[in-house]
């Protein structure tokens, strides 16, 4: 009988510490996602990242990379920076 608690006991502690692990990594994908809905969605690569996912992934690099964005207009960036801030992604 104690060998089933001791069974039941580690598969809850892997359990945890996969839902743990996927919830940090999946944390970037979801952001992603997020800053692309954000972004005007034209994929021009005139910023040079090539496409919105792009400029999304170095905004996740260096969240100052938003500026390189034409397109966005300075309301649509005051908001976007506001949006960084409200996610800790702007220092």
């Amino acid at each position: 009988m104690n060998g089933v608690w001791i069974v039941t006991g580690i598969a809850f502690a892997f359990s945890v510490l996969l839902t743990i692990l996927t919830t940090l990594f999946s944390k970037k994908e979801i952001e992603e996602e997020d800053i692309i809905k954000h972004l005007p969605g034209y994929n021009c690569g005139v910023c040079g990242f090539g496409s919105c996912s792009g400029m999304a992934k170095a905004i996740l690099e260096d969240p100052r990379n938003y500026e390189k964005c034409r397109p966005m207009r300075k309301k649509e960036k005051e908001a976007f920076q506001k949006y960084l801030e409200e996610k800790g992604l702007w220092k």
